[in-house]
């Protein structure tokens, strides 16, 4: 696979304070990759530089194979960026917002509007791009961005809080259109957001940054395992009884039981989930009990970045 971002030892200062701390990381063609932390943790810091917004102050960075401070400009062509708060020409169309930032890009003047109406296509904006932007709802404002970001075909996608206040239709539409983009058209997108939600549904892995360092890299599933303990097995049964319960909560390596009666079920915190899962199932087999699904429950990624954020936090009172 090629490795379309990577960062050895990126760091930025502004005067005394340390923004991004020495970080290093890599990054897949076609992958979605989310940066995660608080406000002021340095993850917006990270996409201006790996953008070529401003050089870092340490450390280096290649983007699609090019240095970030040897060549910035070639970065520049091969990124497309979406701010926070996108600023859009409101009094002109939709159509005019593009053939400007096309222009801007160099994109060559016969392939502009094939450009734009291809966008207008992916966005579902086609019979809207005559129209004044002002007219457009949020959403569609934020899908113009996007596509404004797109014009000139970029390999790279830098996406400050892609979703942030839009409604729940809308944003389920931005993160599929971000899911389209990478995994059917081989784009490589890098997502800055606290929205735990977004980067547990769209991002292949994530990096948890706090005080511009990098706690941890991995898969939202890897992290919430690595961090929130092991699954809770959830057992649900055509019909549940007390004899039932009392059993499982006897059973050796069981923790705690919870169980459910309106839904049927039982919920169990287990010592070692692979090895005693397997003796309960057994032994409610032999009791003829009527199991219709047993699945492990995994911590949300939630709980597993709070923990890890909880647990920097202290080591920071400790040091």
């Amino acid at each position: 696979m090629v490795i379309m971002i990577g960062a050895e030892n990126l760091t930025k200062y502004y005067g005394d304070f340390l923004a991004v701390d020495h970080i290093n990381f890599e990054i897949k063609e076609g992958e979605i990759f989310g940066f995660l932390g608080p406000n002021g943790a340095g993850k917006t810091t990270t996409i201006r530089m790996l953008a070529a917004i401003f050089p870092p102050s340490e450390g280096s960075a290649r983007i699609a194979g090019y240095d970030i401070i040897d060549d910035a400009m070639s970065v520049r062509a091969n990124v497309g960026i979406l701010s926070e708060n996108p600023s859009l020409y409101e009094r002109l169309s939709a159509r005019a917002n593009l053939e400007f930032f096309a222009k801007l890009y160099d994109v060559p003047k016969d392939q502009i509007g094939t450009r734009i109406d291809f966008l207008g296509d992916l966005f579902d904006l086609k019979n809207r791009l005559d129209e004044r932007v002002g007219t457009y709802s949020k959403g569609m404002k934020q899908k113009l961005a996007i596509a404004r970001a797109l014009i000139h075909d970029p390999k790279i996608l830098f996406l400050d809080e892609p979703t942030s206040a839009l409604s729940p239709e809308a944003a389920k539409s931005i993160r599929d259109l971000l899911t389209d983009l990478a995994k059917d058209r081989s784009r490589t997108i890098c997502i800055c957001t606290h929205n735990l939600f977004d980067a547990e549904r769209l991002c292949d892995r994530v990096a948890i940054i706090r005080k511009g360092k990098i706690l941890t890299i991995g898969s939202p599933g890897e992290i919430s395992n690595n961090y929130s303990g092991p699954p809770t097995i959830q057992i649900s049964f055509s019909k549940l009884n007390k004899e039932l319960v009392k059993s499982i909560s006897k059973s050796e390596g069981v923790i705690s039981v919870e169980q459910n009666p309106v839904r049927n079920e039982v919920s169990i915190k287990l010592e070692d989930h692979v090895k005693h899962t397997p003796i309960i199932i057994a032994d409610l087999i032999a009791k003829n009990a009527q199991i219709l699904e047993v699945k492990p429950i995994y911590a949300s990624l939630e709980e597993a970045y709070l923990k890890l954020i909880e647990e920097d936090i202290i080591n920071d009172l400790e040091d």
